[in-house]
């Protein structure tokens, strides 16, 4: 994964981190009837936040080491 994949995936990360704590928030200083979109998103978001970190990204190989490893054989 390069630079700016990596910095993509670490801004939605920390909007997710930033809409979920925001609507929570929203959430307990409305009264329930009022606050059901602002439940649904921040359900939304954590949801994602779990899904993000539980996904896991095989880390990319090295075409210098797999190269230099058949060629030794």
């Amino acid at each position: 994964m390069d630079d700016t994949a990596l910095l993509r995936q670490t801004i939605r990360r920390c909007t997710a981190v930033l809409v979920a704590t925001i609507a929570t928030v929203g959430v307990s200083l409305q009264s329930p009837s009022e606050a059901s979109y602002l439940l649904i998103l921040a359900i939304v978001s954590m949801v994602y936040l779990v899904v993000e970190f539980i996904k896991v990204n095989p880390p990319a190989e090295n075409p210098e080491n797999s190269s230099s490893t058949t060629d030794e054989t």
